[in-house]
């Protein structure tokens, strides 16, 4: 069984609240709201941390978010009591797509675009009201590079330690299991509505997960002997590992992030 399943989910969110503690301090945070797990449980998180009058939520409004996607992300910010902003930037996206030539059938062009659309509106509106801008990418897309570079990472990124399969326990113990939904079984789909990885296709995410576990929690020589032991096929690791080492770069601009996963054992 995957050690992932068996963590202390409560100390985990302890972690995650304290750390959200001690970044914001006195200030007030926001949060990219989409209504899908990650934006959603870090807005828990935060309202947890440090109560709902200091958290706001932006959704954005365009052709590619569905009104049920925009009336979901209404009701959870409504239910968390939190303070919510909505930007419409159609106009802003379709003269993009026009002006720079994107090629609007292709999901990854438009995913990418919609995603720096978004940071430039939320880090905007931090900068406006001095709000700290707490980031929505996860382990598992920090890890294989599944988000543009330096976007959509905030000032920090309070789930970027947190593999998917992690935040899906989280949520399931924070009573939050209708979250859940939204995580796809074919680890190739790494983020919902976001286009695929080819050469994950059709490795269980469970298994994609369990290597990232193993890879981060290994040190030096340790990786190799505890990827054999845990059995996964090898050119699965390979595949998987192969692809960390290739997005490696993009940890460059990634920014401080809650550290879930040690090699050193903490």
């Amino acid at each position: 069984m995957s050690k992932i399943k068996n963590l202390n989910y409560g100390k985990i969110e302890e972690k995650i609240i304290s750390y959200i503690k001690n970044i914001a301090k006195e200030k007030s945070v926001i949060v990219g709201l989409s209504g899908g797990i990650d934006s959603s449980i870090v807005c828990a998180l935060a309202v947890k941390a440090l109560g709902k009058d200091r958290v706001k939520t932006l959704i954005i409004k365009n052709a590619r978010y569905p009104i049920q996607n925009l009336q979901i992300s209404r009701d959870y910010a409504q239910k968390l009591g939190i303070q919510t902003q909505e930007v419409d930037t159609t106009n802003l996206r379709t003269e993009s797509i026009k002006s720079l030539g994107i090629n609007e059938t292709n999901l990854i062009q438009t995913s990418t675009l919609d995603a720096r659309i978004c940071d430039t509106v939320i880090k905007t509106i931090a900068g406006v009201e001095d709000r700290i801008y707490l980031g929505t990418i996860n382990g598992t897309e920090r890890l294989t590079g599944w988000y543009p570079k330096g976007n959509l990472v905030g000032d920090c990124c309070p789930i970027g330690g947190l593999l998917k399969s992690q935040e899906k326990n989280l949520a399931e113990y924070m009573g939050l299991n209708y979250l859940v939904e939204t995580i796809s079984e074919d680890s190739s789909k790494i983020c919902s509505g976001c286009g695929e990885l080819p050469e994950f296709k059709g490795i269980p995410y469970e298994t994609l997960d369990d290597i990232l576990y193993i890879y981060e929690t290994s040190k030096g020589d340790d990786l190799a002997k505890n990827l054999r032991d845990s059995e996964i096929n090898n050119e699965i690791y390979a595949t998987i590992l192969k692809r960390v080492m290739f997005v490696d770069h993009k940890n460059d601009v990634f920014p401080d992030y809650c550290k879930i996963n040690f090699s050193n054992g903490d």
